[in-house]
């Protein structure tokens, strides 16, 4: 008899945690956010991406009250910002704004320090295409001229990105394999020291971000190729896709997604995600994100779950076209 009851007082017991648990988490939703935000970015300060990344939280620190701090964590392709965040508290006081990086470095690591189930996404924030360009001392003006003198190179042409496993380095390893080119790649610690390499000179060609691209070429420094995108960016319409080249194999844009860490409660990520749509689609945010050479998106955390898998599947079969191996 005495066994029988402390079961029952156990089960008792367990069943009143479990009661008063879920109220208490409730609560907890119901009074978010009650402190600092943290949005954690996996690029250095002074980019593109980290300005977007300060106008969103700008916006959101404004309209909750409460302070909302940028943590820049480069590094790693990503991994750094998003074992980080994998790992984090799933309370809503740690969001992870990443780059399709978030997908690339899961598929391309031999040993990954994160699954993207360990994430709840809350949002395809925006587009972020990259760019092609040339130094100008090369002479091609279009992506089939770049081909052709690319082809008349006994010893390969030599193009820069941010790293190994990047956008822009599967997207080389793309149109190599469909122009039957020789591309070298060479992986600096950046975009920035990418772009200055080929203005310097140093090499011939760079994949980057859009915005940055051609900020230099309308200051004469060098000159883009091509987008990746669907369609031409509203700001920068003289420069054509990849699939206008002729290449729609190397049409593979970027994006930023907003989320966070797996078992957050629900209605955080409701919140989160409407607050984080809304202030995207603002006007003047929206402008300022065009400006970027982003294209704003905003939408709710079922369409990005759609999205990071069709994504998944997407850079998964790039990468195998591309012939890169996990490292």
């Amino acid at each position: 008899m005495k066994l029988s009851s402390r079961r029952q007082a156990l089960t008792f017991l367990g069943a009143s945690a479990l009661v008063t648990a879920f109220p208490a988490r409730s609560q907890d939703a119901a009074r978010y956010p009650e402190r600092p935000i943290r949005l954690v970015i996996p690029t250095s300060p002074g980019g593109t991406m980290d300005a977007m990344a300060r106008l969103i939280a700008e916006h959101l620190s404004a309209s909750w009250k409460q302070p909302v701090l940028v943590d820049n964590r480069p590094g790693g392709n990503g991994a750094i910002a998003y074992s980080m965040v994998s790992k984090g508290q799933a309370d809503g006081y740690t969001v992870l704004l990443s780059i399709s990086s978030l997908v690339q470095t899961a598929l391309l690591s031999k040993t990954p320090t994160y699954s993207i189930q360990e994430f709840t996404p809350l949002a395809v924030v925006a587009m972020l295409p990259n760019a092609f360009a040339v130094g100008k001392h090369v002479p091609a003006n279009t992506v089939q001229q770049f081909i052709e003198w690319a082809k008349s190179q006994k010893r390969g042409v030599d193009y820069g990105t941010s790293g190994p496993g990047s956008s822009g380095n599967i997207m080389g390893g793309t149109l190599a394999q469909a122009s039957g080119i020789d591309l070298v790649h060479i992986a600096f610690k950046g975009e920035a020291p990418a772009i200055q390499a080929v203005m310097g000179g140093q090499i011939a060609a760079v994949f980057g971000s859009t915005g940055s691209l051609v900020t230099q070429a309308r200051a004469g420094n060098l000159k883009v190729l091509a987008v990746a995108l669907p369609n031409r960016l509203k700001d920068y319409p003289d420069v054509p896709t990849f699939s206008e080249a002729g290449f729609p194999a190397v049409n593979l844009p970027g994006w930023s997604m907003a989320a966070v860490p797996a078992a957050t409660p629900k209605p955080i990520v409701d919140r989160l995600s409407a607050e984080i749509t809304r202030i995207v689609q603002l006007p003047e945010v929206s402008a300022r994100i065009n400006s970027f050479g982003f294209q704003p998106e905003g939408g709710t955390p079922e369409a990005a779950r759609r999205f990071l898998h069709e994504e998944l599947t997407r850079w998964g079969a790039a990468i195998k076209a591309a012939n890169i191996t996990p490292e």
